[in-house]
C-alpha cells in the first residue's frame, strides 16, 4: 500500500497555518453549502403548497438558492486549495482513480445553476416542480461525488482498483461509511437550510409580519427535524468507522472523546433553541457545532491515514512572505464581502 502513495510537495510554512485556514474556510463552506441544499429541498417541498407558512418560506428560499451556489462554490475554493496543500497526493489520485464521475460535477452543476435560475425566475411556470427536482439531484450528486472521493482518499489500500478500471469508472460505493457520512450530510443540510430561512423570516416578524413568523415556525420545524435525524445518522456514521478511529472516539484519544461530548452537546442546545423560538441563540450554537465538527472531521482523517501519512511530516521550505500576503488579501476580501451583503440586503429591503 505505501508504494501507491505519491511522495507529497514541501510547504512555504509549517503545517498547522494550512490545517488552521483548512478547518475555518470548510467551515464558511459547508454552511453556506448546507444553507443551499436545504433552501433547495425546502423550494421543492414547500412549493407544492399554494398558500400557508410552507409556501412563503418555499418563495424566499426559492430566490436565494441562485445567490447560495455562487456563494457556496466561491466559498468551497479556499478549502480545496488548503486540503490540496496539506493532501492534495492523496486527493489527486483518488480523483484520477474515479475521474469521470469526479469530471462529471461540473456540466451537471451548471445545469443545476441553470435550473436553480429558472425557479427563481418563474417561479409560477408549469415546470417549477421539474427545474426544482432538476436542482436538487445535482446537489445531491455533488454531494455523493465529494464524499466518495474524500473517503476513497483515506483509503490507499482501495486504489489499486485503477489497474483493473483504468477508465475512471469506479465509485466508492463499497467502503461502509459513504452512505451514513452522505446521509448525515444530507440530513445535516436541511436543518441548516430550515434554521437559514428562520433567521430570514424572524428579522420580518419582529417587525410585526405575522405570515413571516408562521413560516419561521414551520421552517425551525424543519430545522428540528432534519438535525434529530442527523443526529441518529451520526450514531451509525461512528458505528461503521474502522475500529482504530472509532476507539478514538469511545476513550482512546481523550480529546477527541471530550470533543464529541461537547459537540453532540451543542447540537442538543441548538434544537432547545429551536424548540424555544430563540432562532439566533440556535444560530449560534449550530456555528458552534460545525466548528467542533471540523475539528472531528480532521480527527477521522487522522485516524483513517494513521501509519500511512501525517502534514507534520511535510518538509518545510520557509518562505514567509506568500502567507502574509494571502492573509493581508483575505482580510480585505472578507471586509469586502460583508460590505457587499449589507449593499444586498439594503437593496432586498429597499424591493
Amino acid at each position: 500500500m505505501p508504494d501507491l502513495v505519491p511522495r507529497p510537495d514541501t510547504l512555504p510554512v509549517g503545517w498547522i497555518w494550512f490545517q488552521l485556514l483548512l478547518t475555518v474556510t470548510w467551515v464558511v463552506h459547508i454552511l453556506l453549502m448546507n444553507a443551499l441544499v436545504g433552501s433547495a429541498l425546502i423550494t421543492l417541498i414547500g412549493g407544492l403548497k399554494r398558500s400557508g407558512p410552507a409556501a412563503v418560506a418555499a418563495r424566499d428560499a426559492a430566490g436565494r438558492v441562485p445567490t447560495l451556489v455562487a456563494l457556496t462554490v466561491n466559498a468551497g475554493v479556499a478549502p480545496l486549495l488548503f486540503v490540496q496543500v496539506l493532501y492534495g497526493h492523496l486527493l489527486y489520485t483518488s480523483s484520477i482513480v474515479m475521474a469521470g464521475w469526479w469530471f462529471a460535477i461540473i456540466p451537471l452543476l451548471i445545469i443545476g445553476y441553470y435550473a436553480a435560475y429558472g425557479v427563481a425566475l418563474r417561479y409560477e411556470g408549469r415546470w417549477r416542480p421539474v427545474l426544482s427536482i432538476v436542482t436538487l439531484a445535482v446537489l445531491f450528486f455533488v454531494a455523493f461525488m465529494w464524499t466518495s472521493n474524500n473517503t476513497l482518499s483515506l483509503t490507499p489500500d482501495r486504489w489499486n482498483v485503477y489497474f483493473d478500471r483504468p477508465d475512471g469508472s469506479f465509485l466508492n460505493v463499497s467502503e461502509p461509511t459513504v452512505w451514513a457520512r452522505w446521509l448525515h450530510m444530507i440530513l445535516g443540510a436541511v436543518a441548516v437550510g430550515g434554521l437559514f430561512l428562520a433567521l430570514v423570516q424572524d428579522q420580518w416578524a419582529r417587525g410585526g409580519d405575522f405570515e413571516a413568523a408562521a413560516a419561521r415556525d414551520w421552517a425551525l420545524r424543519i430545522f428540528t427535524h432534519g438535525s434529530m435525524a442527523s443526529m441518529l445518522v451520526g450514531i451509525w456514521w461512528l458505528m461503521v468507522l474502522p475500529d482504530a478511529v472509532m476507539k478514538l472516539f469511545m476513550g482512546g484519544s481523550i480529546f477527541a472523546s471530550i470533543l464529541l461530548v461537547v459537540g453532540v452537546g451543542l447540537s442538543v442546545y441548538a434544537v432547545v433553541m429551536a424548540f424555544l423560538k430563540k432562532v439566533r441563540l440556535a444560530a449560534g450554537f449550530l456555528v458552534a457545532t460545525v466548528l467542533v465538527m471540523a475539528v472531528l472531521r480532521e480527527i477521522v482523517r487522522g485516524g483513517y491515514l494513521a501509519g500511512v501519512f501525517h502534514p507534520r511530516d511535510l518538509a518545510v521550505n520557509p518562505q514567509y512572505s506568500p502567507l502574509v500576503l494571502f492573509l493581508a488579501v483575505l482580510a480585505v476580501g472578507i471586509v469586502s464581502v460583508v460590505y457587499m451583503l449589507k449593499l444586498a440586503a439594503r437593496a432586498g429591503k429597499e424591493a
